[in-house]
């Protein structure tokens, strides 16, 4: 038994049809076919029922995928711990939130740099949802996401800031003389927003959903300069972090009752091997 048979076989049960296996995995029908014979062989017992619909797995064949599955998820594990495990210099790929990171990331850069100057770092930008994903899927190595709510299981974290969720308006929007603002001043409000794979989006769609409200947003974009210049013209208003823009003689924040104040965290994906880079900016987060 191999690690390549047990990829065969894996793909084979994916479509229970071996061409469309072959197709996906650019082997020949014949090599696919000859993997699982050799398996069955090997161990004494026929792995599929041949039908008219395509195959099926015996009771054998469905013990053997629940272990194979799970050789395989462990072997790629394996792999990646090694690839982690070099004690030379290299660049860690951080995943990075525009808004949330504009708050933490040069604090969280200083401290590392202090502690472990030989340290590389590759931002990727992408909101907290895809952060999230990545880590789980082994493309970042680490990543600051916003949440006001529980992590899933296999990821661990370190909690950087708290903070709440504001409006933000122009001094001549007429909804900056209030101290608070309602729900029914937000409907139709004409807003600039973060793109949706970030945590705010889901946030603020989610709270408009709870009352009956749908966000009137008119532009996306990850830029907070021309979110800043959006709202400061009174052309928009933004739900932002608190302290992502600063109250000047153009622009006010408000509060807005019920939105839940956010955690900005660091994660990795927690049964991954720890590099001494990693650990470092693990620790790098813990004092800041």
């Amino acid at each position: 038994m191999t690690l390549i048979q047990l990829k065969y076989f894996q793909t084979i049960c994916k479509y229970n049809n071996i061409t469309r296996a072959s197709a996906e995995l650019h082997v020949s029908q014949p090599s696919l076919s000859n993997a699982v014979k050799e398996l069955e062989r090997e161990f004494g017992v026929s792995l599929f029922t041949r039908r008219s619909r395509g195959l099926e797995l015996t009771p054998e064949g469905r013990y053997f995928l629940d272990e194979a599955d799970k050789l395989l998820e462990q072997a790629e594990q394996l792999t990646t711990n090694m690839k982690h495990m070099s004690t030379t210099d290299r660049t860690l790929t951080l995943g990075l939130p525009a808004m949330s990171g504009s708050l933490v990331f040069t604090d969280l850069l200083r401290t590392l740099y202090a502690r472990s100057p030989g340290t590389h770092i590759q931002v990727m930008e992408n909101g907290s949802l895809a952060n999230r994903s990545k880590i789980m899927d082994h493309t970042l190595d680490a990543a600051i996401i916003t949440r006001n709510g529980p992590l899933p299981p296999g990821i661990g974290h370190v909690a950087l800031r708290h903070v709440n969720i504001c409006l933000y308006l122009s001094v001549m929007h007429p909804l900056a003389e209030k101290d608070t603002v309602t729900t029914d001043d937000l409907d139709q409000l004409p807003l600039a927003m973060l793109p949706e794979d970030t945590f705010l989006d889901h946030c603020i769609d989610q709270y408009y959903e709870a009352h009956h409200l749908k966000p009137n947003i008119i532009v996306r974009t990850n830029q907070l300069a021309t979110i800043q210049q959006l709202v400061a013209t009174n052309t928009t208003a933004a739900f932002l972090l608190d302290h992502v823009l600063e109250e000047s003689s153009d622009i006010v924040k408000r509060t807005v009752p019920g939105l839940l104040p956010a955690e900005i965290d660091l994660i990795w994906k927690s049964s991954r091997h720890l590099s001494p880079h990693l650990k470092n900016l693990i620790t790098a987060a813990r004092n800041i």
